[in-house]
Formats: C-alpha cells, structure tokens, sequence
C-alpha cells in the first residue's frame, strides 16, 4: 500500500449533534450536502470538487462519500482503496481501488466563489483523514514477485463491519489467466500473509 499524504496534526472529535451540526461548525461544507452524507461517527474533513459549493468529498470514520447536486455520488469504504496520492501541483487527489474500478479523481478548486467572496480551500484534514483511513483499514501486507517477474502484494483488510479478508492487486481476470508456477507463488503470498496475523493458511 502506498497513501503519499502528508501529515497533520490530529484532529479533535467533533460533539454527537448529527453530522449536519458539526459541518456547520466547520463552516465549510454547505448544510444542504452535509445533511446527504450518511451518518458515520467523526467527521474527518470535506473538501470541495467545484468553486461553486454544489460538490464535495468527505471523510467519515470509516467511509469516503461524494455529494453533489443529484445526491450521493459515491460512499465506498476505506478498506476498499489501494492506495491514494495528493498532488499539489494538479490540486488532484488520485485513489485506487481493490478491486477492478477506475481510478477516483478527486480534483480540488483553490478557492470557493460565495458571492462577492473568495473563500480558500485547506486539504489537510482531508488528506489527513485519508490516509488515516487507508492505513487502520489495512491488517498485514507481504509483497513478492511473480515467476513471470510481476510484482504482487497481498493484504489483510479489515472492512467497515470488522470482518478480516484478503485481497491483492492483482485484478482478477488477471489471477486467473496466470500459470501453475505464478498461481503457486501468488498461493504462497495468500498464505504468508494469513500467517502473518494468525489466519488459516491452507
């Protein structure tokens, strides 16, 4: 795994008043989208996706959602990225998934347009809470090379629920295309990382 987001100091929990009442506080994320964002313990931070206000990313304890104008655009979990890269020069967060989904995007305005104001945008929390979230999602990981001399890491996840279960970066189609000597050592992978945090290996 790979979360290239700089450090912030930590942030302090916010009162248990809803998730609207503590986005107010912040006064950032506009009332009527923090009122879509699926309740989910802490606010972690908000950054917006238009100059406009109407679409923002935010992070919650254990989900990253996206809402705009049609409503929840995306609520996917944090054990469900790969990994996830800030880069400050395209204003760009880039995140990966475990799975086989395109790439999310995440491009940041420099500043809000509210009126006759021009509000800047701070990314640190928000950066902060992603890599947060990547890294307590994720168990164990062991990386090795392929036979074929594709590199392959296999990791233990712990989802929203608590539940433990592997999963590699290897697309699926892929591991099912690859041949006896690869498919023993991507099983010796599967079983060095079951190992590695006390799970069955066979």
């Amino acid at each position: 795994m790979m979360v290239r987001i700089r450090r912030a100091s930590s942030t302090r929990p916010a009162a248990r008043s809803g998730i609207t009442g503590r986005l107010r506080r912040r006064a950032a994320l506009p009332p009527a989208l923090a009122a879509l964002v699926p309740a989910d313990g802490r606010l972690l931070g908000a950054v917006p996706l238009t100059d406009d206000d109407s679409r923002w990313a935010v992070a919650t304890a254990h989900y990253l959602t996206v809402v705009g104008p049609d409503g929840v655009e995306l609520h996917r979990g944090w054990h469900e990225v790969e990994h996830g890269r800030w880069d400050a020069d395209a204003a760009t967060f880039t995140l990966t998934w475990t799975d086989d989904s395109r790439p999310l995007l995440l491009v940041v305005p420099a500043a809000l347009s509210r009126g006759e104001r021009s509000v800047g945008v701070d990314v640190a929390p928000f950066a902060r809470a992603l890599r947060q979230g990547v890294e307590s999602a994720l168990v164990h990981s062991v990386t090795g090379q392929l036979p074929s001399g594709q590199r392959v890491t296999v990791s233990v996840r712990r989802d929203v629920d608590g539940r433990l279960y592997t999963t590699s970066n290897l697309p699926a189609r892929a591991a099912g295309d690859l041949d006896r000597a690869d498919a023993d050592a991507l099983a010796d992978l599967h079983r060095r990382v079951h190992d590695g945090v006390g799970l069955p290996t066979n």
